[in-house]
């Protein structure tokens, strides 16, 4: 075969994919779980499912359980793959230890209506920060917490609004360093519609932040989570878990160290300057 005809082969290919590639991006970026039980079915006995109706004419599932008194409420932004279901261990483990928890399912997500873009589930999540704070709980008493993707919906949440604390569980600079990581070969930056750039937010938000990422995460690599913390206010705490990987953060001690962050709202003792520490096989 003629190099002249090979390379326009080549050529075609790599058009065709990042043509395909552009057009299903956002099969790529989320994965919708439609599982939906109620909490009890899970072992949830205290959490109530709520309805939450959109601007738009979509109808949102989320998971409530009120605090013991004088401890935080958790606003829980979840991954981009997954059901509420699938995280009530997590939640079992806060409620264990008091704390309030608010759980957002994103839209096609755990029963929730419609199709998720990043416009819509930041949309969507501060109408939820609006909601639960209808419920009698106080800017100061809430923690936002973002998981994986979730980082960048709750950055975005705490920039706008005035929550109590901030809390990043292996969080990344933007998508689209992400998205260039994980498919080096394609115009990444020119491609992606959800660009969740977290750098343009995170100087905006005055919470107390507790980031919290695995040394040995190959999905969003640590590197992605350091840039974002150094442009981060202060007070502000980091802990790296050497061993951890993105799915493993909790078998390294995170629990400990978030637990140790919200027990400050109920102390007075609250994260102060910057702190970064990073452990070993367990923090």
């Amino acid at each position: 075969m003629r190099p002249a005809r090979l390379a326009a082969i080549v050529s075609a290919i790599y058009l065709a994919t990042t043509a395909a590639t552009y057009v299903l991006q956002r099969d790529l970026l989320f994965h919708p779980n439609h599982l939906h039980v109620s909490p009890h079915a899970v072992g949830l006995n205290d959490v109530t499912e709520m309805e939450l109706a959109t601007t738009d004419g979509e109808r949102l599932i989320a998971w409530y359980a009120s605090a013991r008194q004088g401890q935080p409420t958790l606003f829980y932004l979840h991954g981009n793959a997954g059901a509420l279901a699938h995280r009530a261990g997590r939640i079992k483990l806060y409620r264990n230890n008091g704390y309030g928890i608010f759980m957002l399912a994103y839209r096609g997500f755990s029963g929730s209506t419609g199709a998720p873009t990043e416009e819509r589930i930041v949309s969507d999540a501060l109408m939820a920060y609006d909601q639960l704070k209808t419920l009698g709980v106080r800017d100061e008493d809430i923690v936002v917490y973002g998981e994986s993707l979730g980082t960048g919906v709750a950055v975005q949440v705490a920039a706008n609004r005035h929550p109590g604390g901030l809390v990043l569980e292996s969080p990344f600079s933007s998508a689209v360093d992400v998205g260039s990581y994980l498919y080096p070969y394609l115009p990444v930056y020119w491609l992606l519609k959800d660009r969740f750039e977290s750098m343009r937010y995170i100087d905006k938000v005055t919470a107390p932040l507790l980031m919290l990422h695995g040394e040995d995460d190959r999905i969003v690599p640590v590197r992605f989570g350091r840039k974002l913390f150094d442009a981060a206010q202060p007070p502000k705490m980091a802990y790296y878990f050497g061993g951890a990987t993105h799915y493993t953060l909790y078998e390294h001690g995170a629990f400990e160290r978030i637990r140790g962050f919200l027990t400050s709202f109920n102390t007075g003792r609250r994260v102060r300057g910057t702190i970064t520490i990073s452990c070993g096989a367990e923090c």
